[in-house]
């Protein structure tokens, strides 16, 4: 009798742990990813001119890593979501830019002249550029964002979700120009180092994802305005956004 009983239970046992899930989702979790990024250009004029000579490539490589929060569960293959709440930090990676550069319109309206470099025509006004400078420029972004995740359970493990969240980033960014001729900015050879002094600002991060079990894909933007400083010498960086393609782990 005793035998039979041991079996019956066992049998429970084992029933009940067919009909549980194979993985139950923790209401806390880390995660991390690593992915490409490409910076978004304040524009033309700034840092390089694009009627002349110039290397401003927009991507590099990037990573994520923050702790989760399973706050709410989906309903399977259900419109009910559910809530994930992200607190993360993000590296975009660095760009690095080269490029030739006429004098500013500024330069010369301030003396009444007429030159410099004109963004709507990608030339120099009355082909007066004045002198020519080249740039080596560095720069880059990184965040710390507090983001809520909606997300849908699609069936067989996958979900997908719609992120957003406000974000505090930090610019970075340095550009060295050396006059190719003597002129307004001494004798040729003088260089100039222009900075923009890093501070936290307020910005914003969305973005969705595709997830499978523990992997997610995830495509972020960072919204990251560049800023101009108190002072001539403070720069405002050449980047103003940046976008992420990450595959993402969590554990």
């Amino acid at each position: 009798m005793a035998t039979s009983y041991s079996s019956a239970a066992l049998a429970a046992v084992a029933a009940l742990a067919c009909a549980s899930p194979v993985h139950a989702e923790s209401w806390f979790a880390f995660e991390a990813g690593i992915g490409i990024t490409s910076a978004t250009k304040v524009g033309d004029g700034i840092y390089y001119s694009k009627g002349f000579s110039h290397d401003t490539p927009d991507g590099s490589y990037g990573g994520r890593v923050g702790i989760l929060l399973n706050a709410l569960s989906p309903q399977p293959r259900s419109f009910t979501p559910g809530l994930r709440i992200h607190l993360g930090y993000q590296n975009f990676g660095k760009v690095r830019w080269s490029s030739s550069n006429p004098q500013d319109e500024g330069d010369f309206t301030a003396a009444g002249q007429k030159g410099g470099y004109d963004p709507k025509t990608g030339s120099c006004i009355d082909d007066n550029c004045g002198v020519f400078r080249t740039f080596n420029s560095t720069g880059g972004i990184q965040s710390v964002a507090l983001t809520l995740e909606p997300y849908w359970d699609v069936g067989s493990g996958w979900t997908v979700g719609i992120e957003a969240g406000p974000a505090l980033y930090r610019s970075t960014w340095t550009s060295v120009a050396v006059a190719t001729a003597p002129g307004k900015f001494g004798p040729a050879g003088t260089a100039e180092t222009l900075s923009h002094v890093p501070s936290v600002r307020l910005g914003a991060l969305a973005g969705v994802s595709v997830c499978d079990g523990a992997f997610c894909g995830r495509v972020n933007y960072l919204y990251a305005p560049a800023t101009y400083g108190l002072t001539a010498k403070d720069v405002p960086a050449g980047i103003k956004g940046e976008w992420m393609l990450s595959i993402n782990y969590t554990f």
